[in-house]
């Protein structure tokens, strides 16, 4: 079977187990407004690694199925309260919980699904000295994930962010965070500490590729936000291509280009997106982002050298398949 289809396969299994977890039809409107959002699907790509990995790795994927489930919605409570914080209005070409239902209902229902995050890892069949290993990599993930956010938030429009500030937030953000759903399928798998270390490298280079990903997919697909490009730079967002072109770029382009950034997201124009997006590809910025993203993947790549040849093929075919996303 190929990774592409293995990997909807374990996401409609992950799909079908989620109503376990966050119950339709609740009162006091959690249900509505986590559904609104729910619904609106996704890849369920992390739960599927989760699984995925742990049967590679000798272990039985149902197991880890209740970890898997906690990976998604520790997913989506960031996914809304992203939302929040950047005032984005459309997510997966819906509008956000925000804007539908408001920013109150929307903080609880992130709230509600952290909640419900660790009520299924603490739900995983296995014995009660691994649950709480689970848990205590599950929460620091979390943590280690928010810094990151933190790390972002503060540093939209900031005059001096380098491309090692970005990868300091991009391993933050996303690289503990990306492989979260492996290494706890590979834990449940029994998998000894070697394999792990192996797993935490790859994250260590697949998540910043996987976010450099994001950035340039946010200036040629939308990311979902209803076929809008650029939404980063209307946020303000210090992505890797204004971290690159803050020191690349001439004076002028570069004053103009924090001025852009600083400006409010109502009051920046289509035409200050659309210069801004020049200015990355007259900087070399695009070109750099694309380089930099491929030497990370090649990186992850090599951190999978000391696995056996079979694992090292089956998480090769992920690290390929999330590579090479274009959406």
């Amino acid at each position: 079977m190929k990774i592409e289809q293995e990997i909807e396969r374990r996401a409609r299994q992950v799909e079908g187990a989620l109503e376990d977890y966050v119950p339709r039809r609740r009162p006091h409107g959690l249900s509505d407004a986590a559904w609104h959002h729910l619904d609106t699907g996704g890849k369920r790509i992390r739960p599927a690694l989760c699984l995925i990995a742990c049967e590679a790795l000798g272990g039985e994927a149902e197991r880890a199925l209740p970890f898997a489930v906690g990976v998604e919605l520790l997913h989506n409570m960031l996914l809304v309260h992203d939302d929040i914080e950047d005032g984005d209005t459309v997510r997966r070409n819906k509008p956000t919980v925000w804007k539908a239902y408001g920013v109150a209902n929307a903080i609880n229902v992130g709230d509600y699904l952290l909640a419900r995050a660790f009520a299924a890892v603490l739900r995983s069949p296995v014995e009660e000295a691994l649950r709480g290993r689970l848990l205590e990599v599950f929460t620091a993930t979390y943590e280690r994930t928010v810094e990151g956010q933190a790390l972002d938030i503060n540093a939209r429009s900031q005059e001096d962010f380098t491309v090692e500030d970005y990868l300091r937030m991009a391993m933050l953000k996303t690289g503990h965070y990306l492989v979260l759903g492996m290494i706890g399928g590979a834990m449940i798998a029994r998998a000894p500490e070697e394999t792990l270390a192996c797993l935490r490298a790859f994250g260590e280079s697949l998540g910043p590729a996987f976010q450099i990903r994001d950035d340039l997919i946010d200036l040629t697909a939308g990311k979902g936000r209803g076929g809008v490009k650029g939404s980063d730079i209307r946020e303000g967002k210090a992505s890797i291509l204004y971290a690159h072109a803050l020191s690349h770029a001439a004076a002028e382009d570069r004053r103009r280009l924090i001025a852009v950034m600083r400006a409010a997201r109502e009051n920046t124009s289509d035409a200050d997106v659309a210069w801004a997006m020049d200015l990355y590809r007259r900087a070399g910025s695009m070109r750099f982002a694309e380089e930099r993203a491929e030497a990370l993947v090649a990186a992850a790549r090599g951190s999978l050298d000391a696995l056996p040849g079979d694992q090292r093929a089956t998480l090769g075919a992920l690290l390929t398949h999330i590579a090479e996303r274009t959406t």
